[in-house]
């Protein structure tokens, strides 16, 4: 399955695919870069995927990028709180839903190997 829900509308601009074996989720990068800006709001500690976010490194270096604890990235972005984020107000009526898809994608791929692609 994949999903492309998250990109529609911004084709062209640069994508982030979330996959395991034929899954993928699909989004534009802005969306994904707000939730993670939103989450080193929160002051989370800056491992896992917030730290390959804070130190752009992982999926900015290489791609795909494989992420190594998936039970950590659901626990980190299921932190994720609207009210931290403070710019695109325009996109914060999908952020939610959003971050509730890529959890549930995520729990589903807990025994599988799930790389992050950035284009």
């Amino acid at each position: 399955m994949i999903n492309r829900t998250y990109y529609e509308g911004f084709e062209g601009e640069p994508e982030l695919v979330i996959a395991f074996g034929n899954q993928k989720l699909i989004m534009w990068i802005g969306y994904f870069e707000a939730i993670l800006d939103a989450l080193l709001e929160s002051d989370l500690p800056k491992e896992g995927i917030i730290k390959e976010y804070f130190y752009h490194e992982g999926w900015y270096d290489d791609s795909p990028w494989k992420l190594e604890d998936i039970p950590l990235a659901i626990e980190q972005i299921s932190s994720f709180d609207i009210d931290k984020v403070d710019k695109f107000e325009n996109i914060k009526n999908i952020l939610p839903e959003l971050v509730h898809e890529i959890i549930r994608f995520l729990e589903n791929a807990k025994n599988e190997d799930v790389v992050i692609e950035y284009d």
